[in-house]
């Protein structure tokens, strides 16, 4: 009876495994085939939903206390959130494309190229001077050849690489006029959307609601939820670590004694924001140009700085990222790496949310996939 009762118990708890993988395995895969095949289908909608969510309680307070209709106060308020990122929209537009018409004006192929091979000389001089006791320096044809080699390889690849993005230019204008439209229609059907779930945003609730299981149901609202309050938590761990890397940048811009070093540092900081450049995007060319033109104290100092930053930062993003949102740091860092690998830059916010949430699930018995370890 033991051994049967043992086998039932190990067939049990194999089963219970198999199908916690399985479950993992479709959860993943359907994540995978959404974001990166479905998603834009159902765009518009889902943006159209989650700013029906987030005017509800502005649409509440008109109803209620300025007594508006409800019907008109969802119109009003949509129409002047509409408005109002319209004209934003147009004025960011426009500006980007004013400095890129003053910047292409101002840009001379010959100066650019005037201004490489004095940075070449420069570095060369400098090369010889601090170095110029070995014996390879001794020979000046060999450094002048060498000099030459450099000067005329790089001038070719700065020429090479303007005339790229030139005929790159006509694909690009292309490629433009193709997506204006597509952007057009996805805007259109966001905003109809939009104003169609927020009329009856209670209505279209109820209908999914009463479709699902009470338990099913329940855990979904429970979800949706903790999905906010997470975003919520994830927003303020981020602007902490941005503040520190703001803090951080100021300082070192202020000691050593770089123009505009609170603009500077607020531009590289949100420059930081963005995984895949980072503030070594930034730092690191300009400290490398700085050495070249002989400011040895700024490009020193900038690649010192950003070397430092980058340490804390590592340190301190997956501690802070865990203490806001309740995940151990080293889970935080696994959820982020591997949402990045299988859905790319939206994996890094949506993986620990995910985790979370079924952890919070978990801990409160309502979802049973791990067994928790009892606090002595």
């Amino acid at each position: 009876m033991n051994i049967r009762h043992n086998n039932n118990s190990n067939n049990n708890k194999l089963y219970k495994i198999i199908r916690f993988i399985i479950i993992a395995g479709l959860i993943f895969a359907g994540l995978f085939v959404f974001f990166n095949y479905l998603i834009l289908w159902f765009l518009p909608f889902i943006m159209a939903w989650i700013i029906a969510l987030m005017i509800q309680p502005a649409v509440n307070f008109l109803h209620t206390k300025i007594k508006l209709p409800k019907n008109l106060a969802v119109v009003l308020f949509l129409l002047v959130l509409f408005l109002t990122l319209a004209i934003i929209i147009f004025f960011v537009v426009d500006r980007i494309f004013y400095e890129l018409s003053s910047l292409s004006g101002n840009f001379s192929l010959a100066d650019s190229t005037n201004k490489v091979s004095d940075m070449i000389n420069s570095f060369f001089a400098w090369i010889e001077k601090s170095l110029g006791g070995l014996p390879v320096f001794n020979n000046k044809n060999i450094t002048e050849d060498i000099k030459e080699v450099v000067n005329t390889e790089i001038i070719n690849m700065l020429a090479q690489f303007s005339a790229d993005i030139i005929s790159q230019i006509p694909a690009f204008i292309k490629s433009i006029i193709i997506i204006i439209p597509k952007i057009l229609i996805y805007t259109l059907i966001t905003i109809i959307s939009t104003f169609y779930i927020a009329l009856d945003y209670k209505k279209i609730n109820k209908f999914i609601a009463i479709q699902l299981q009470p338990k099913i149901r329940n855990i979904i609202i429970d979800i949706k939820s903790r999905f906010f309050e997470a975003i919520y938590k994830y927003i303020k761990a981020y602007f902490t670590i941005f503040m520190i890397a703001y803090s951080e940048l100021t300082a070192g811009f202020l000691i050593i004694g770089i123009n505009y070093a609170f603009s500077i540092a607020l531009l590289v900081a949100l420059i930081d924001i963005l995984p895949i450049i980072g503030m070594g995007a930034v730092l690191i060319p300009w400290g490398i140009i700085a050495i070249i033109q002989k400011d040895y104290f700024t490009g020193f100092a900038l690649l010192i700085l950003y070397a430092v930053i980058t340490v804390i930062r590592n340190i301190i993003e997956p501690k802070i990222i865990g203490a806001s949102i309740g995940l151990y740091p080293v889970v935080t860092l696994i959820s982020m790496f591997v949402g990045y690998n299988l859905i790319g830059f939206a994996g890094i916010f949506l993986f620990p949310i995910v985790i979370l949430i079924l952890k919070n699930l978990n801990d409160e018995g309502k979802i049973h996939i791990w067994k928790n370890v009892k606090e002595e």
